[in-house]
């Protein structure tokens, strides 16, 4: 039964084909990641908050991203990042039937509501520089590259809700540059940034502008 439920969530929440392999690769190279080299490797956690809607109009999705990092240290103050970000997103709209009653005149008839939910992922791969040594407490740092976005939907009509639909969102391509500092704490490491993301294509409802305010933690 229980792992009913984890295949129920996993077909829900991930996405199908190439991306959902993305997911598992992901998983795979945090755990593979533990066992590496500490000073070259690291692997942490990253939340935050979206300061821009995800919906053109009447949005209603969670606020906050939440997901996992991988980090390759590289020479000269280079890195490699890889992310997986989750998103809970939503919008809900009133739409109206008209009929045409004379030239140029029309005449609501009915309306109904829409409400969309969806789980959305982000798959950003980043090329940073660090400013100062690593040994260093504190690190400023810069990052650029480009990113995946992809999700599921599920769609309630009428009123009140009379019938469903269920839709995936296809796989879009974006460019992301950040920007941040890297605190070491003991053994683990704070990294406070800002997020801005481009994506190429704009859907119907959901835009190509992000700014996100994330704090990673990383060990």
């Amino acid at each position: 039964m229980q792992q009913n439920r984890i295949a129920r969530f996993w077909r829900t929440t991930c996405i199908p084909g190439g991306m959902r392999n993305i997911c598992v690769s992901f998983v795979f190279a945090l755990a593979a990641a533990t066992c590496a080299n500490a000073q070259l490797v690291s692997v942490g956690a990253l939340g935050g908050v979206r300061l821009t809607d995800a919906f053109h109009y009447n949005d209603e999705s969670r606020i906050y991203d939440v997901g996992g990092s991988i980090e390759v240290r590289l020479p000269a103050g280079f890195a490699v990042e890889a992310d997986a970000l989750y998103q809970r997103v939503g919008n809900s709209q009133t739409l109206f039937d008209f009929v045409q009653t004379g030239p140029g005149l029309y005449q609501s008839v009915g309306a109904y509501i829409r409400r969309e939910r969806g789980n959305l992922w982000e798959f950003p791969l980043l090329g940073k520089y660090y400013f100062r040594s690593s040994t260093e407490s504190w690190q400023p740092f810069i990052g650029v590259g480009p990113a995946l976005r992809a999700g599921s939907f599920h769609d309630d009509f009428g009123a009140p809700f009379a019938s469903h639909g269920d839709f995936r969102l296809d796989v879009e391509t974006g460019a992301t540059v950040a920007a941040g500092l890297r605190f070491k704490v003991g053994p683990i490491a704070l990294l406070p940034q800002a997020r801005y993301t481009y994506w190429g294509y704009d859907t119907d409802s959901m835009g190509k502008n992000e700014v996100t305010l994330l704090l990673g933690v990383s060990f």
